[in-house]
Parts: structure tokens; C-alpha cells; sequence
């Protein structure tokens, strides 16, 4: 009883400890905006673009403590320690956000992730740390929560809603209700992420709607992921509570959300775009943007280094939105949404001094980055991680043999076929005749770019190993093969040759997670990612350099596909059409079912 009174005695100090910090931090912002302390910084001579009102204005803006404490007449706040950084002639630009991001895609922790992040002008985020979740469960949420608390980036957090996705897959960990109440406590917590589970919530299983129902008792939102529904079964969905989508196919799929009340993300990422499709229409129908933001859902290295939000304000500008508008879906919209526009969105009184200062307002040319009011170049990761992240692959080694699918030997047999479509993650269902050998082994046909795929299951629990045939990967010899695997993270791998995919498999298990190609029975290249078997500690640029040498050897196989290892990624994700393939077999995602390989009608 005396432990148990000293550890809420402990906790209770702490908390009374943070609301005091909180009030003291209050208090000097406060002391500073009416003079009574100075400013640390003032930024002068400035045109500070407005997403309240719609102006630019002429107008200086002081920091105090990381946040904005004067804007206009800021003269009174000047001492002798203020930095004055002059900023004539260029604009002051509230950072940008990213609604919807999947840090894990970017193959690097969120400590890296946030380099090029704030680089590019991105100073908040609205992670889902799914990946990391369906590895590692809680503790891995957590473990974001905690990094993402040290970090300059604002980053955000939906609580992963769907650990694993389905029943039909084998994760590494799950998500119940239970866990979601203890995680929505967290400051840093604002909503619900991606219900994936549709069928979950229109037939109201109690477990998807409990969860739905602790984030909203906490005034939270729930974010949606609901490709191609509609009518009927839209409407239930949404009168659960769930508030935006981000995997409308069609136009007019995603303006029916809209008109029903939907927000619209509009997803521009590197393994799904959707901006050009529908900004157009958006524009030309005279649909108002007020609850439409930009996401990218997921973000690969070679893009992120390239650019992340300021690339989307660029294009949509191109596409026809002015530059207010364009930086007003990439901030105020998005931050609003969230609940959390008292903090981030916009240059604005008593929010965060996270600012963009451009060269050019028309190219979105940017000078330099604030967070906080520092500059971002000071920001060098140094989070240390616990050993458990780093040894999560378990599974024994595979032979070839494992890796075949049996029939009637000498026969033709007709089989289902995953087809992958480039630039997109929904896949086609297809159908092929294969022969198989005297030993009744279907082999791939390659001249007609029918090869064998197989998803391993990797957490050490079952074993299990589902296989299947894909088309659309282009390779002609070898096999590739990755630990990233949506959303459980078994390891998939496609390829030409059992015992090449064999080797694969084997590759990556010795790596403790990571991506794999080989060609005529050699590995020809390879790149470790061995935090939870998804992801690297070392920065972005050194991943991009082993990821460039990882396409020239996958396009050396005969591989086309422009962004082979993100669309390969995506073919064991059983919530996206159309036909997938998980370690507990094939999987038909409009039946919700699993199916056979062998088409029994054509067989």
C-alpha cells in the first residue's frame, strides 16, 4: 500500500510540476507582449502573409520563448540581447503541415525524417505511426511520443487505430481499446488515425466503434480511409464520427464526401497522387476549399530530400490556386481540422514562430526556415533508441520449396493474379493459365510477366507463408524482396526464380529487416533497416544513396516500375482493391475473404 501511495505521490508531483512549467511559460509570453520582458528575437521589414484574413501585410513579428508575442509596431519589445533579423523584401510564411503522414515510409525515425522535413519548410506533422504500431504495438507509440517531444518538427499524433488492418494478416503486435484511452491522454495525441476497418464500423463491430468512441468523448477527431464507398454505406460510416478521407479513387467519389461533410485530404505522396486529378475540378466546379488540406500519406526518401509540402503549394499553384490559397490548404485548413490552429496554421498572436521566410511568393522560393523561432540548420538528431527496436525479425530460414505453389503435376491451371498499377497502390485482379512442372510446381511465366510472390510472416508467431502470382513488376531475372510490408510488415517477395527469392527472404532475415535484390542466385544489393525491421538510424541522404543503388540493380532485373520498392510495399495491404496477398494466403479485398490461388472456374 506504501508503493502504491509513493507512485501516484510521484505522478501527481510530476503533473502539478508540467502545469506549473505551463502557467510560468504563459506568464513570460504574456510579460512579453505587453513589454514587461523583451523579445528574444524580432523579425523586420517583412510582408506577412495572412491565412486568417487573406492579406499580406506589412508587418514586424517578435519572438519570445518560441512563440509569436507582437506583430506590426513591435518597437516597445526591442532590448538589448534582441536579434533583429532583417527580412526586407522577402515574405513571412507560416510553416507548412502535412496532415496525413506515415513517417515510416520515408525508411528513416522521425528524428531523421525531421532534417529534410524542416529543410523544405514542414514544421508540423500528422503522424499515423501505424508501421511502427503493428510491429511493436503500444510501446512503440509510445516510444514515438516520447522522440517527437525532443523535436523542433511539430509532430502530431493520430493513434493508430487499425493494428493489423484485418484478421486476416498476422502482425507483430495490436491496438485494443483499452490502449487507444491510455494514448489519447497524451498532449501530443489529436485524434484517431485512419479507420481502416470500414466493414468494421458499418456492421458496428464493438471494438471499432468503442475506439472511435474514446477519441471523440475526448473532443478528438477520427480520421477515415474508405476508398470507393458510398451511398449507404458512406453514410454509416460517417455517422460514427469519422470526419475526412484520404483514398477517394474518382472525383466525383471524393466530392460526394465533401457534400455529405467530409474534409478531403488531398493526398499527393510518393506512391499515391491524387493532386492533379482533383485541384482542377475542385477549382472549375467552384467548390469551396475551406475543408480541403494536403497530405502525403507517405513520403519516400528520394522525394522527401527533393522537397515535401512546399512541392504540393508549388503544384497547386501551377494548377491554378493563388499562392494564399495554395498556403492556406497547407496550413490553416490542415491545423484547424486538428484542433490545434491555437498553436500552429498561421503567423498569428500566441502561436508558435515557425516561419518560412521566401525569396518569391509566385515559385515559392524558399530562404530560410524557423522553428520556434531558431533556424532549423541548428537542429542535430541525437535520440537514442532502445535495444528491443532493433531485433524484430524472426522467422527460420526458407527454402525454395517453401516458397512454391503445388497442383496437379503436367496440367494447365488457371490462377489469380495480383496486378500492380505504377503511381497507384490499388491493384487489379487478374487472370492467367499457367502450366505446372511433372512435380506439380506452378511456375512463373516470365516472358508474359506472371511471377511468383510471397509474403512471409516475420514476428515469430505462426510461421505461416502466404503465396500467389503478381503481374506489373516488370522483372525478367532475380528477385526482390523488402521487410516493408503494409501494414503487418511480413516480408514480401516477388521474383522470377524460387531459389533467387529464396535467398532473398534469407537476406533480409540476416539483415534484421531491410530491402533486398538479387539476380542469378547472387545478392547485388542490399539496405539494412533494422528499427523494427522497417526502418534506418542513419540520415536520409545515406539511405537515399543505398536506395539509388538499390533501383539501378531492381531496373537491372528488368523492372519499369517508377517507384518499385513503395508499390511493392503495398501488395499484402488487405484494406486497399482490389486483390492482395497476406502471409495467411490470397486475399479478395471487394469479398472481404480470402480465396484461393488456383482459380477453381477456370482450374
Amino acid at each position: 500500500m506504501k508503493r502504491l501511495f509513493c507512485f501516484y505521490f510521484r505522478r501527481n508531483i510530476l503533473i502539478l510540476c508540467k502545469a506549473m512549467d505551463f502557467v510560468m511559460d504563459i506568464r513570460d509570453r504574456v510579460f512579453a507582449a505587453t513589454g514587461k520582458v523583451k523579445a528574444d528575437t524580432i523579425f523586420f521589414g517583412g510582408l506577412l502573409i495572412n491565412v486568417n484574413t487573406k492579406e499580406m501585410l506589412y508587418r514586424d513579428i517578435a519572438v519570445k520563448d518560441g512563440y509569436i508575442v507582437g506583430i506590426g509596431d513591435v518597437s516597445s519589445l526591442k532590448g538589448h540581447d534582441t536579434e533583429m533579423i532583417d527580412v526586407t523584401g522577402r515574405y513571412l510564411c507560416p510553416g507548412l503541415m502535412d496532415g496525413h503522414v506515415h513517417f515510416e515510409s520515408s525508411m528513416v525515425t522521425l528524428s531523421q525524417f525531421a532534417v529534410p522535413a524542416l529543410a523544405h519548410g514542414t514544421t508540423s506533422v500528422v503522424i499515423d505511426p501505424h508501421e511502427i504500431a503493428n510491429v511493436l504495438g503500444k510501446a512503440g507509440i509510445e516510444l514515438v511520443l516520447e522522440e517527437a517531444s525532443t523535436l523542433p518538427l511539430n509532430a502530431f499524433v493520430a493513434v493508430s487505430s487499425c493494428v493489423p488492418a484485418t484478421s486476416f494478416e498476422t502482425a507483430g503486435a495490436s491496438i485494443n481499446v483499452d490502449d487507444i484511452a491510455s494514448l489519447i491522454a497524451n498532449e501530443n495525441v489529436v485524434g484517431l488515425g485512419e479507420m481502416m476497418d470500414y466493414p468494421g464500423v458499418i456492421f458496428c463491430d464493438d471494438a471499432k466503434l468503442s475506439m472511435i468512441q474514446a477519441a471523440l468523448k475526448e473532443r478528438l477527431v477520427v480520421d477515415g480511409h474508405c476508398p470507393a464507398l458510398s451511398r449507404e454505406q458512406l453514410f454509416g460510416y460517417m455517422c460514427a464520427g469519422i470526419s475526412t478521407d484520404h483514398e477517394s479513387i474518382e472525383y466525383e467519389e471524393a466530392l460526394e464526401k465533401l457534400r455529405l461533410g467530409m474534409k478531403l485530404m488531398i493526398r499527393e505522396g510518393s506512391a499515391a497522387k491524387s493532386l492533379d486529378k482533383f485541384l482542377p475540378r475542385l477549382i472549375e466546379d467552384g467548390v469551396s476549399l475551406e475543408n480541403v488540406f494536403f497530405v502525403t500519406d507517405d513520403k519516400h526518401p528520394s522525394d522527401l530530400l527533393k522537397g515535401y509540402m512546399d512541392v504540393i503549394v508549388r503544384r497547386a499553384m501551377e494548377l491554378g490556386l493563388s499562392p494564399m490559397d495554395a498556403i492556406s490548404l497547407c496550413t490553416l485548413n490542415a491545423a484547424k481540422h486538428y484542433r490545434v490552429d491555437h498553436i500552429v496554421g498561421s503567423l498569428s498572436m500566441g502561436r508558435k514562430a515557425d516561419i518560412i521566410v521566401l525569396a518569391d511568393i509566385e515559385e515559392f522560393i524558399i530562404d530560410s526556415v524557423y522553428a520556434s523561432g531558431r533556424p532549423v540548420e541548428s537542429f542535430v538528431p541525437s535520440y537514442e533508441y532502445p535495444d528491443t527496436v532493433f531485433n524484430t525479425v524472426e522467422f527460420d530460414q526458407v527454402t525454395a520449396s517453401d516458397l512454391q505453389i503445388r497442383s496437379n503435376a503436367d496440367k494447365d491451371h488457371g490462377v489469380w493474379v495480383i496486378k500492380v498499377v505504377p503511381d497507384l497502390i490499388v491493384t487489379e485482379k487478374d487472370t492467367f493459365v499457367l502450366h505446372s512442372d511433372m512435380d506439380g510446381i506452378l511456375m512463373p511465366d516470365v516472358e508474359n510477366d506472371v511471377l511468383s510472390v510471397v509474403v512471409i510472416e516475420r514476428h515469430g508467431r505462426n510461421g505461416n507463408i502466404g503465396a500467389s502470382f503478381i503481374k506489373g513488376m516488370g522483372i525478367k531475372n532475380g528477385a526482390v524482396g523488402q521487410s516493408i510490408g503494409h501494414d503487418s510488415h511480413n516480408i514480401v517477395v516477388t521474383g522470377t526464380d524460387h531459389s533467387d527469392m529464396a535467398l532473398c527472404a534469407n537476406t533480409i532475415r540476416s539483415m534484421n529487416g531491410g530491402i533486398c535484390v538479387v539476380n542469378n542466385g547472387k545478392v547485388v544489393e542490399k539496405l539494412e533497416l533494422p528499427f523494427a525491421g522497417i526502418l534506418s538510424t542513419l540520415p536520409a541522404a545515406e539511405v537515399e544513396k543505398k536506395l539509388n543503388d538499390l533501383h539501378k540493380a531492381v531496373k537491372e532485373t528488368g523492372c519499369t516500375l517508377p517507384a518499385p520498392f513503395i508499390t511493392h510495399s503495398f501488395i499484402a495491404l488487405p484494406v486497399i482493391p482490389s486483390l492482395r496477398l497476406t502471409d495467411m494466403g490470397l486475399f479478395d479485398v471487394e469479398k472481404f475473404s480470402l480465396i484461393s490461388p488456383i482459380d477453381e472456374i477456370m482450374d
